[in-house]
């Protein structure tokens, strides 16, 4: 085929359906995964509607289950052949204190943001390695959070940790294999879910909080993200392997001072 394959999870909504819609816009086939068949279902009519061209199909399910990652690669296999790009973006992220953690919420994170990653890139990476497409990478999605601790968060922050940490060690075993594997990790993203918890005066004014610890003072766009996973997988990124692309405002670099901010609204 001509044009691309690309496997994009937790595409029904948020940044994975973000990616989709970028992918799809650059005529590129799309296999989308997420458990919410609903959205999912929608998020294809949509990108069906605005890209007749593009062949989009979709695999609802729990990507912690090995039976439906086998389901996965069976479909790329009889749909498309081969796949080009995988973006695994399928996550969690809840918010509990470490004191407080089960071992039921811990293993859910970890589970899903690590172990289901880990799973699905080697069965991908079999296929692509059999079937040799042009150009084949892997883009984990990641966070800032793989670089910068966060309190309330510890099961999160050490799965995007772990998978940034993976994404190096699998871009040195498939390198040989001509299959470049990089991380893009956002920071602070206004996304649909995230704006429908701006209801009452404290979530704002948290939320501007939060927006502060960034240097560029703004969440970021979904367009932005997807921009970032794009050229990550385009040809002309096609000596990039093994990073992780923070797309996060600043917000890993350091920390803007008020005072300092202050000085620079006076300047302009």
């Amino acid at each position: 085929m001509d044009k691309r394959v690309a496997v994009i999870t937790g595409a029904a909504s948020g940044i994975g359906k973000g990616i989709a819609e970028k992918f799809a816009s650059g005529g590129d086939h799309l296999l989308l995964v997420d458990i919410n068949e609903t959205e999912l279902d929608q998020t294809r009519r949509k990108l069906l509607q605005e890209y007749p061209e593009v062949k989009v199909q979709v695999a609802s399910g729990d990507l912690t289950s090995p039976e439906f990652v086998e389901q996965i690669v069976e479909q790329c296999k009889e749909s498309f052949g081969t796949v080009t790009v995988l973006v695994n973006c399928a996550g969690i992220f809840p918010s509990t204190p470490f004191l407080r953690i089960s071992r039921k919420e811990w293993s859910g994170v970890i589970d899903l943001n690590l172990s289901a990653s880990f799973f699905l890139t080697q069965a991908i990476a079999r296929l692509m390695i059999e079937r040799k497409p042009e150009n084949a990478n892997i883009i984990n999605i990641t966070s800032a959070a793989s670089e910068v601790a966060r309190p309330g968060v510890a099961h999160y922050c050490s799965s995007k940790a772990g998978l940034k940490m993976l994404t190096q060690v699998l871009a040195l075993e498939l390198a040989p294999h001509q299959i470049r594997v990089n991380a893009v990790g956002p920071g602070l993203v206004e996304t649909e879910a995230l704006l429908n918890t701006l209801i009452t005066e404290k979530a704002i004014e948290e939320h501007k909080e939060k927006v502060s610890f960034a240097p560029l003072n703004r969440t970021a766009k979904l367009s932005e993200i997807a921009a970032a996973v794009y050229f990550i997988s385009s040809k002309e990124a096609s000596y990039i392997t093994g990073q992780n692309l923070l797309v996060d405002g600043g917000y890993s670099a350091g920390r803007v001072f008020k005072s300092f901010a202050a000085k620079g609204d006076e300047m302009s």
